[in-house]
């Protein structure tokens, strides 16, 4: 792929996404504002849809409530989840969620408007962050289309049987998305590399320690969801931030031993075989791309978190009649001091 700076960098083709698609634009100072960015920001998703297949595209919201404006979106069903901006060492600026369209599965992409304000003047400098953002969300909604192309019924529309697969398909679905979206949108305007490479090494440095934490204060409140939710959460967005960290790095053709700080970071680490092995698993998806068969290979990246919270100490097993039994064996880094 050939870096693409700007708009007038792009391949021209057919464009994917739909020949009409709202741009919707909210908590702007002024009317001119809100249709000078929306404009912008319709053309470039319309001009990126010449290389990602945007199909699925439901619609597009430009916000400066961005908290807000995915509280929200109309997903077209039921739901107590709640969307909202992440935080803490990574700060969410944009995200495409799934949506239900008389029944069909489609992509919204939501931006925070501070976020995309660069794409209205190819001069602007943060003209290649805004272009790079807004190509990274358009290739999540490839990659939803995709997988719901392969597996019909599945997003939105299937329940879990226990939490376990809950939390368990959470993490597949994360890793490899963000795994995907990073690798086809790498060479997209500003090189993320060194941002993603700091989220990475952050969740890296605290992962187990926050973990090990959160089990500890189990020992007294004695929370059996809350302690799973939480740590399920740790791990798992250490996973998924090493997928984007990973993606991002194949994108751009870079062994990540060819990067200094992660190779450093990781040398007799706990977490580098993990790591090894996602890169992995994420490639063998990304090798049979929108051709799957079946959803083992995607499998796999659910026993890898399985395998890490074993190692953290957090284990899984079924009774003789097929009920999920959680053991939390007690350590001297998991007790309370």
């Amino acid at each position: 792929m050939t870096e693409a700076n700007s708009t007038t960098d792009l391949d021209i083709g057919t464009p994917t996404a739909p020949a009409s698609f709202m741009v919707s634009a909210r908590a702007f100072a002024s009317e001119e504002q809100a249709r000078s960015l929306a404009g912008a920001v319709g053309e470039s998703v319309r001009l990126l849809s010449c290389n990602f297949d945007l199909s699925g595209l439901d619609g597009v919201t430009v916000a400066y409530d961005y908290p807000q404006a995915l509280l929200d979106l109309d997903r077209g069903y039921q739901s107590k989840h709640q969307l909202t901006s992440s935080d803490g060492l990574a700060v969410g600026v944009a995200m495409t969620p799934s949506v239900l369209r008389a029944g069909a599965l489609k992509s919204h992409i939501v931006f925070n408007a501070a976020f995309v304000a660069g794409i209205e003047d190819a001069k602007h400098e943060n003209y290649r962050f805004a272009l790079h953002l807004i190509a990274h969300e358009c290739a999540h909604a490839e990659i939803t289309r995709k997988f719901d192309a392969a597996f019909p019924g599945v997003l939105l529309r299937q329940s879990h049987a226990d939490s376990r697969t809950h939390y368990r398909w959470d993490c597949i679905l994360a890793c490899w998305d963000e795994y995907a979206a990073t690798r086809l949108s790498a060479e997209f305007g500003e090189d993320p590399t060194d941002g993603y490479e700091r989220t990475f090494l952050g969740h890296l440095a605290q992962a187990r320690n926050v973990a090990n934490d959160r089990i500890k204060a189990y020992r007294i409140h004695h929370k059996l969801d809350q302690v799973l939710a939480e740590v399920y959460s740790e791990y798992g967005n250490l996973l998924k931030f090493a997928a984007y960290h990973l993606g991002n790095l194949d994108g751009h053709g870079v062994d990540p031993g060819d990067r200094p700080e992660t190779a450093a970071a990781l040398r007799e680490h706990w977490f580098a075989p993990y790591f090894e092995l996602l890169h992995t698993r994420c490639r063998a998806i990304a090798e049979g791309y929108g051709r799957w068969n079946d959803m083992r290979s995607f499998d796999l990246i659910g026993d890898l978190l399985e395998d890490v919270l074993a190692a953290g100490g957090l284990h899984f097993s079924q009774t003789p009649d097929g009920r999920l039994q959680v053991n939390i064996p007690f350590t001297a880094e998991t007790m309370p001091g």
